[in-house]
């Protein structure tokens, strides 16, 4: 997890403040609310809610993502967040921004987190520039840009938000004078065009300061399936990239994006034939709780070995959050990076593809304790289905031989790849 993330849940936390009333039902449902009779703030909420309001939409959204008066519920609180942001409220696109950065109630998407946060922000939500500019600052949704990041948090700072004044002083130290002067005066050109309500096309940055980029924007695992080039990954390693590249054996690929599944982040690639060896699917793809299982991949290559990385642990559950049955809970450790990568079984047979991490400190604020080694896969008949539809030709053997640790990880290098975005 990121220090980006880390402060995006921390601060999330203050979002949730109840808006002021715009109507006598609205009224009488925050006052219920703020005696605590959350029953009755939840019938005036959703009566209004049902009606069109979208500051009851986000009140009840709200209360759906605490649990207060209903069942916690993070997808009704995504389904009424939605509502209230796609009619413009901007308090519901920044927690939207939230559930999406954070990935409760839908799939983790930074792309998707920031575009809610710029629609708030672009209304001049100081909650909305701050998460922006965070974004920018540690390049995920959007290209890692010191000058966007410092000009976003100047905004919401000029409000009087003090973790972005923070961040802002901070981003500073690692620009030179001329962002700085450029970041500054793009924040006074925006400031001017949020104040005349948006209307027009929103002032760009031209910079002279800044140089196209040398380095992908993020990264991410696959592997090799099809003869022909066919690599599996997550969508979400994908989504939004300009270029896509695959790296195996000291070598670099341009890859091109086939198909995407993005309801259940499976996304195709085409490389070319040459990158390596296929993996194999087991006969019986449905892993069984407490079977051992391997994941591969190249996490965090920025800070670790750029070579192939390999984990062990079980399938300790048959779903995935919130009861997804769709996905396998894993104990093998994955990092930032292991994203499409195969989880393998003790033949070396793919049974799944590896696609997140649980939020440790998210959970800590919710439970009181952080979790170890809880992970995440799509399940194997998912991936199956999904090379189905596309025609892929991908190969499949029995589990029976077992292999050896040492085998197994020498067997994972030679279609294991890893997958790069640039912007």
């Amino acid at each position: 997890m990121t220090k980006a993330t880390l402060r995006r849940i921390i601060s999330g936390m203050l979002l949730l403040a109840v808006p002021s009333p715009v109507a006598a039902d609205y009224n009488a449902g925050v006052a219920a609310y703020k005696r605590g009779d959350y029953s009755a703030a939840l019938l005036e909420f959703r009566t209004l809610a049902e009606q069109g309001s979208a500051k009851a939409q986000f009140a009840l959204g709200f209360m759906y993502r605490n649990g207060q008066g209903v069942s916690q519920d993070n997808r009704q609180a995504v389904l009424w967040y939605r509502k209230a942001a796609e009619q413009g409220d901007a308090s519901a696109q920044t927690n939207l921004g939230l559930m999406y950065d954070n990935g409760e109630g839908v799939p983790e998407d930074d792309h998707q987190a920031a575009l809610w946060y710029r629609k708030a922000a672009e209304q001049g939500n100081a909650d909305g520039q701050y998460f922006l500019g965070l974004m920018y600052d540690y390049g995920e949704g959007v290209p890692e840009d010191d000058v966007h990041a410092y000009t976003w948090f100047n905004l919401a700072a000029a409000q009087g938000h003090e973790e972005a004044e923070q961040a802002r002083d901070f981003s500073r130290l690692d620009m030179t004078r001329g962002q700085i002067a450029e970041a500054q005066k793009f924040s006074r050109e925006l400031a001017a065009w949020i104040a005349e309500g948006g209307s027009g096309p929103s002032p760009t940055l031209v910079s002279t300061a800044r140089h196209e980029p040398t380095e992908p924007v993020s990264s991410g695992s696959g592997f090799l399936v099809g003869w022909d080039g066919a690599i599996v990954t997550n969508h979400h390693v994908v989504d939004g990239c300009a270029k896509v590249t695959v790296h195996r054996a000291g070598r670099s690929h341009d890859a091109t994006v086939r198909a995407v599944d993005a309801d259940n982040d499976l996304a195709l690639l085409k490389a070319p034939p040459e990158v390596g060896e296929t993996a194999t699917f087991s006969e019986h793809p449905r892993a069984s709780l407490g079977e051992a299982v391997t994941v591969a991949g190249y996490p965090l290559r920025e800070l670790l070995s750029s070579d192939i990385n390999v984990t062990s642990g079980n399938v300790s559950a048959l779903a995935g959050p919130d009861d997804d049955a769709k996905q396998l809970q894993i104990t093998a450790p994955v990092q930032q990076g292991n994203s499409g990568g195969p989880l393998l079984d003790s033949a070396g047979n793919v049974v799944g593809v590896v696609v997140s991490k649980l939020n440790p400190l998210h959970a800590m604020l919710l439970a009181g304790d952080i979790p170890q080694n809880v992970n995440f896969a799509i399940k194997g008949p998912l991936v199956r289905g999904f090379l189905d539809i596309h025609g892929v030709d991908y190969r499949r053997r029995p589990s029976h031989t077992k292999l050896t640790p040492e085998r197994l990880a020498e067997l994972a290098r030679t279609f294991t790849i890893a997958v790069q975005c640039w912007e």
